[in-house]
């Protein structure tokens, strides 16, 4: 039973990450290369890309546009 939930929990996260990733890079691809707070947009899909998760977190705090239009 503990190897269930575990392995629940374990699909749950993962697939939560993957969501984060991949909603992180649609939203890169999208956003106008001028509208960034920091740096280019081929920056931001590399560091998505190659940062994985973390990457993606890292866009979402600091990379993404405050507002958009």
């Amino acid at each position: 039973m503990e190897t269930v939930v575990f392995s629940l929990s374990f699909v749950v996260v993962v697939l939560g990450g993957f969501a984060v990733w991949l909603y992180a890079l649609i939203d890169v691809i999208r956003t106008p290369d001028d509208r960034f707070r920091t740096g280019t947009q081929l920056i931001w899909v590399l560091v998505v890309l190659f940062a994985n998760i973390v990457g993606a977190l890292i866009y979402l705090a600091i990379g993404r546009p405050r507002q958009r239009m």
